[in-house]
């Protein structure tokens, strides 16, 4: 008896993917066998409690929309017996969890989840084992925000980028006596250890500011930048700010709360929005809130005063010793449902997240969104929502936010009532394990696809797309072969080679998938660097790559001038050893958010390997079509006979070929 199950296909799963509350799911399980089975069954596992629904042969055989044709069932379509059964989804977001059970003589197998859990086609098993196929149930009345779909998103550590110093002659401000000033922007980064705690101080300052951020916005435009994601900026004793010392007050050696305000409307001019990090779970040692060292008095605080306000948000234990995030002395834990810590960062109307909304941001990108309550993260939403319907939230996430558990606890980021969005990290991870020959082509596919398949669309078409972060070494430095530990070691001229043609190749990847790509500053001007601190360089002005720089270039105008690139569908139409090849299409508005987009159709390939390759493929099932224009400024015409199309790709290259209403 064979038994045969493929998720990503939707003769066997309808609708795909994630699907809404108060619906209702088609499952298909077709079976192969001489003799009929005594009982088909499918057994849900939801809210903790287990469930089976009988499955009877379908009256007729659904149609099959495979999103990779390649996965298809490989029976044929005509072979087997379709078991179908429709299960209703729950009231609320949550996940459902199944797999097949058949009986037969005494005999029961089970089609399960594959061994790597990716969803699409399962295997047959004489045991259930716990390999059961995901599905996501989402609010049905979620909504991300639409202005952000599709744009192009840039990152920025403020110290690092560009200084605007005008108003001061040209003089560095000097909050600390303590503070290392570098007065050469090209300066090696200093190490000093921390005055008070363990660890480095990460108190040396390059003077980069808003005002200099200002002066760079018609920069960032030419690259397509729609969308500025700012790390800290809130008053702090470190150059990453990550330990917050007021949350009210841009730090002085940014600016001031006047000049951000000033940011975001000169941003807005050139149609760019500003997010802020928002770094909830913990604040700083040195802080309004805690003042261990007294800075801000020697009566004020959680650490130096009993009964301060602030002390109920923090964990004494034995006074003097408190909780700290992961042993951080200098980063002190919060209770995040703390009533009076609720009100402070969210629920008050002049509350920290509301007041930042009001001087002008559009969202938050929430540090560590797995060190906070998911009761915390949906009063966030609510509050959000409540200032700016139109705020996007996005959760520090590094794996699949759909299923994550954190410290023993599922999380529910993705139901409908938290995130709008979330760190990409699996795009950056499965893309890297691609490109450095770890997986090929296959298995890159049935990674991407368990995404598309766990997520929301709202989700997905939001998803912050990164390749390299402040968290991360530089992505040029670790493709060009290096370890995270290098430092400020530069890439051999063979190997920078190398590295500069794998980044174009992602960077092609990350502006023509689906969602929002997020450069991080510099990477467009091939800066170079191990792991932190050393990735936190500052932005190369003199010493660029001009080559690359002017290949983003046209990366953002394709991205920009073509709506199917931005809020398109997409489906991969041939994943094979070193090459990737995926459409992004629209068809007549239907596919897309923006409902009066034309008839769209983008051929997207990349090749990993060190040798030429040509490929065909077949696009029937997207229409008729008799040429495409190739190229990334869409400069040549290639036929296209009976709808194949032959691709042909450079070594460790990307190609596009593209089609509309227009073209044809």
């Amino acid at each position: 008896m064979q038994l045969f199950h493929n998720s990503h296909d939707t003769a066997y799963r309808d609708p795909f993917g994630a699907a809404p509350t108060d619906s209702f799911i088609r499952l298909g399980l077709k079976i192969s066998s001489e003799t009929a089975p005594d009982r088909v069954r499918v057994r849900l596992w939801i809210n903790d409690g287990e469930t089976f629904y009988d499955m009877k042969p379908a009256s007729r055989r659904p149609k099959a929309t495979p999103h990779f044709p390649a996965l298809s069932d490989p029976s044929g379509s005509e072979g087997g017996v379709m078991y179908t059964v429709k299960i209703p989804t729950p009231e609320t977001g949550q996940l459902i969890w199944y797999y097949f059970v058949v009986e037969r003589g005494g005999d029961t197998l089970y089609y399960i989840n594959n061994s790597e859990r990716l969803g699409g086609i399962g295997q047959t098993a004489a045991e259930p084992q716990d390999n059961s196929y995901q599905i996501t149930v989402y609010d049905k009345n979620y909504k991300t925000p639409d202005w952000f779909k599709g744009r192009i998103m840039y990152q920025i550590f403020t110290d690092r980028f560009f200084g605007d110093h005008s108003d001061t002659n040209g003089e560095i401000p000097k909050k600390r006596d303590e503070y290392v000033i570098h007065h050469d922007w090209h300066e090696q980064i200093s190490f000093n250890p921390h005055p008070y705690e363990n660890g480095p101080a990460c108190n040396d300052f390059y003077g980069g500011n808003l005002k200099g951020i200002i002066k760079k916005l018609d920069y960032l435009k030419s690259l397509g930048v729609g969308v500025l994601y700012l790390n800290p900026i809130f008053d702090a004793y470190s150059n990453h700010k990550y330990d917050t010392a007021d949350y009210m007050n841009v730090d002085p050696m940014f600016g001031t709360n006047e000049i951000f305000t000033q940011l975001c409307e000169e941003a807005k001019k050139r149609d760019i929005r500003i997010i802020l990090d928002g770094v909830f779970s913990h604040t700083g040692s040195d802080s309004v809130y805690f003042n261990k060292y007294g800075s801000y008095g020697d009566n004020v605080g959680a650490y130096k005063n009993p009964s301060s306000p602030y002390r109920e948000w923090y964990q004494f234990n034995n006074y003097p010793n408190y909780e700290s995030w992961w042993g951080c002395s200098n980063l002190p834990n919060v209770n995040e449902m703390t009533p009076s810590y609720l009100d402070y960062i969210l629920r008050d109307d002049n509350s920290v997240i509301k007041t930042w909304l009001r001087r002008g941001a559009s969202g938050w990108r929430l540090d560590v969104a797995d060190e906070l309550p998911d009761e915390f993260i949906k009063i966030l939403r609510r509050e959000v929502k409540k200032q700016d319907k139109d705020a996007v939230i996005i959760g520090e996430v590094w794996e699949d936010a759909s299923n994550k558990v954190s410290y023993s606890i599922p999380r529910e980021y993705l139901f409908g009532d938290e995130l709008d969005s979330v760190m990409n990290y699996p795009f950056k991870d499965n893309m890297l394990a691609f490109l450095l020959n770890a997986i090929d082509a296959g298995v890159l596919n049935a990674r991407m696809m368990s995404i598309f398949e766990n997520y929301p669309k709202e989700t997905v078409h939001a998803l912050m797309n990164i390749i390299g972060t402040h968290d991360t070494m530089r992505i040029k430095t670790l493709l060009g072969g290096m370890s995270n530990e290098c430092g400020t070691q530069k890439l051999a001229s063979g190997d920078e080679e190398l590295a500069t043609r794998r980044l174009k190749l992602l960077s092609f990847m990350q502006m023509t998938y689906v969602g929002v790509p997020c450069i991080y500053y510099g990477d467009e001007v091939g800066m170079q660097g191990g792991g932190d601190p050393f990735n936190r360089g500052t932005y190369p002005w003199r010493a660029v790559d001009p080559e690359l720089r002017q290949w983003y270039t046209d990366l953002g105008a394709l991205r920009r001038g073509n709506k199917c690139l931005t809020t398109g569908r997409y489906k991969v139409v041939y994943a094979a050893g070193d090459v990737y090849v995926y459409a992004r299409y629209i068809t007549g508005g239907r596919d897309s958010f923006d409902k009066k987009a034309k008839n769209q159709l983008a051929v997207c390939a990349i090749n990993r390997s060190l040798e030429p390759k040509t490929v065909k493929v077949d696009l029937s099932s997207f229409g008729s079509f008799s040429h495409f224009m190739r190229g990334v400024q869409n400069t040549v015409t290639v036929p296209c006979a009976n709808n194949i199309l032959e691709i042909g790709l450079d070594a460790v290259g990307s190609q596009i070929y593209m089609n509309s209403d227009e073209a044809r």
